[in-house]
C-alpha cells in the first residue's frame, strides 16, 4: 500500500515537473520570438509587413540579405545619429544620475521640512506620462531659443531622470544602517565625506540601476526629439529610424527591422555587462 502511495506521488511529482518545464518552455518562446522575428527580417528584403510569410520566418543561408545593414551604416549617416544620441543621452544621465544621488542622501539621511510631501509629489509625478510635457516645453523652450539644441533635450531629460531615480536611490539608503556614517565619523570624516565616500559606493547597484534606466529613456525617445530637434545633422537614432524606414507609399519594414537590432545593441551589452548590479538594485530599490 505504502509503495503504491510513494509512485502515486513520485509519478505527480514527475507529471507537475513536466507541466513546469512546458509552461517554462512556452514563455521562453514567447519571449524570445519577438526578437527572433525583427532579427530575421532584418536579414531579409521584405518590402512591407503584408509581404511576410511562414517561409520568411525560417531562411536559409542562401537568402539571408545583409545589405540593409551595409546601407544604414555606408549609406545613411546611421554613425552620426549615434554620436548624437550618446552626447545627448550621456550628458543627460550623468547630470540626472549625480543629481539623484545628492537628492536621494538628502531625502534619506537628512531632516528636511515637507519631506513627505515632497516625497509623495514625486511619487505621484512619476505616474504622467513624458508626452504630455512635450508642447509645453515645445513653447517654452522655442522662447529660450533652444530648439535645435542640445541643450533643448538635456534639461528635461535630465529632470526626468531625477524624478524617478531619487525615489530608488532615497528607498535603497533607508535599507543601509546609519553605523557605517557614524563609525567613519568617529575616524574623522566630516559629516559629507561619510555620506559621499562610504555610503555612495554601497549603493553602487541601485545607482548603477538608475543610470541604466536615465539612458534608455533618452536613448529610445522620439516625441519630444522629434518635435525639439529638426535639423538632421541632430538627429537622434530614434529620428533617423523613422526617417529611413519610411518609403514613398509604405514603410520599409526590412529596413526598420535593421535599424532596431543595431539600436538595440548598446542597450544589450550595457545589459549583460552589469545584470549583477540590476538584479540587486531592481530588487531592493522597490523594497520598502
Amino acid at each position: 500500500m505504502n509503495n503504491k502511495r510513494n509512485n502515486f506521488y513520485k509519478r505527480l511529482k514527475e507529471i507537475k515537473l513536466a507541466v513546469s518545464y512546458i509552461v517554462l518552455i512556452l514563455f521562453s518562446i514567447f519571449a524570445i520570438f519577438p526578437i527572433y522575428y525583427i532579427v530575421v527580417t532584418s536579414l531579409s528584403n521584405l518590402p512591407t509587413l503584408a509581404t511576410v510569410s511562414v517561409s520568411s520566418l525560417l531562411p536559409t543561408l542562401q537568402s539571408l540579405d545583409f545589405s540593409n545593414y551595409y546601407n544604414l551604416i555606408f549609406h545613411e549617416p546611421f554613425l552620426t545619429w549615434l554620436t548624437n544620441t550618446l552626447i545627448l543621452t550621456g550628458t543627460s544621465t550623468v547630470i540626472g544620475v549625480a543629481l539623484s544621488i545628492t537628492s536621494g542622501i538628502g531625502l534619506s539621511r537628512m531632516h528636511i521640512p515637507g519631506k513627505k510631501a515632497l516625497l509623495y509629489m514625486l511619487l505621484i509625478l512619476t505616474m504622467f506620462p513624458f508626452t504630455i510635457m512635450v508642447i509645453p516645453f515645445y513653447f517654452m523652450f522655442s522662447q529660450l531659443h533652444l530648439v535645435n539644441t542640445y541643450i533643448g533635450l538635456i534639461i528635461p531629460y535630465s529632470a526626468g531622470a531625477v524624478i524617478f531615480s531619487s525615489w530608488l536611490i532615497k528607498n535603497y539608503l533607508d535599507l543601509l544602517p546609519k553605523d557605517y556614517e557614524e563609525a567613519a565619523e568617529l575616524d574623522g570624516y566630516s559629516k559629507t565625506e561619510a555620506l559621499f565616500r562610504i555610503l555612495v559606493p554601497m549603493a553602487k547597484p541601485v545607482i548603477i540601476f538608475s543610470a541604466l534606466l536615465a539612458f534608455m529613456g533618452p536613448y529610445t525617445d522620439y516625441a519630444l526629439a522629434g518635435q525639439l530637434i529638426t535639423s538632421p545633422k541632430l538627429y537622434t537614432l530614434a529620428i533617423g529610424m523613422y526617417y529611413v524606414s519610411q518609403g514613398t507609399v509604405t514603410m520599409n519594414y526590412s529596413m526598420f527591422a535593421a535599424f532596431a537590432v543595431l539600436m538595440g545593441l548598446p542597450i544589450f551589452i550595457l545589459f549583460f555587462v552589469f545584470q549583477k548590479y540590476l538584479v540587486s538594485g531592481f530588487s531592493l530599490s522597490f523594497y520598502k
